[in-house]
């Protein structure tokens, strides 16, 4: 069974949110372990990092095979995430 754990960074992030974006950001991460197929994931150029699209907002996340974990490393709007 896969699980997720957050960077700092994402952590914080998510602290800030509404609430209710938050619930839309677990639910996502939870369908996202449960089945990533129907999810809008896409690998990004350049680096090892996935992006998972959750409405405005961008989960970037790396998957760590070995421990059977997602490594959340960011989450932001889909302007400022990337950078």
């Amino acid at each position: 069974m896969r699980d997720y754990i957050f960077l700092r960074q994402a952590e914080r992030y998510l602290r800030k949110m509404q609430p209710n974006d938050q619930v839309r950001i677990f639910n996502a991460l939870d369908s996202l372990i449960a089945d990533a197929s129907t999810l809008d994931i896409k690998s990004l150029k350049g680096r090892s990092d996935f992006r998972l699209r959750v409405g405005k907002y961008r989960i970037l996340f790396r998957e760590d095979r070995e421990n059977q974990v997602y490594v959340i490393t960011s989450i932001g709007s889909r302007g400022d995430v990337y950078k």
